[in-house]
């Protein structure tokens, strides 16, 4: 029993030092998705194009009214591109987090905190749930829990990990 504590509070502290910033030797961290990423890149590029076409049109002797609206839908764009500050409530609580040690799964999304050893886990499948595609870890006692992987980044590369640590108790 003392063992099995052991090792959990080594997770609990595994995801205490990702929270902190440091991700410890043998561990993998994966964070949530930025869902409005992609369309902050493409306005940081129509940015960069639209500055492009400014400078180019004041190059060329173009007017100033036009100038003006090519640097005013610049500036619109570099602000859109930008990331929103963050809401002081927001900013007190956990970002979700998984975290895979040697000993086991920790995740922290939407459903709350939740832990997995691998000595406890007897099946890991893709798994398609509410729309969402994931994993489901079932458990020696039959219990069986949904892991969204897909809203962290990477998270496709989380199956083919937990596996790897699983197959040599399969043995």
């Amino acid at each position: 029993m003392q063992r099995t504590m052991q090792r959990a509070m080594s997770d609990v502290e595994a995801l205490l030092s990702v929270d902190a910033g440091r991700v410890p030797p043998g561990v993998v961290a994966f964070f949530a998705r930025d869902s409005e990423g992609s369309k902050r890149r493409a306005l940081a590029v129509l940015a960069v194009l639209l500055a492009a076409a400014t400078a180019a049109g004041y190059c060329q002797g173009l007017a100033r009214p036009p100038i003006a609206l090519l640097a005013l839908a610049t500036l619109a764009a570099v602000i859109q591109a930008l990331p929103p500050e963050r809401d002081p409530d927001q900013a007190r609580a956990k970002r979700p987090t998984l975290v895979v040690t040697a000993s086991g799964v920790i995740v922290r999304d939407a459903a709350g905190l939740r832990s997995w050893t691998f000595e406890d886990l007897v099946d890991v499948r893709p798994y398609l749930h509410q729309q969402r595609v994931g994993l489901l870890l079932a458990r020696r006692d039959g219990r069986r829990e949904f892991v969204d992987t897909l809203c962290f980044e990477r998270g496709e590369k989380v199956p083919e990990l937990i596996g790897r640590r699983l197959k040599p108790r399969e043995v």
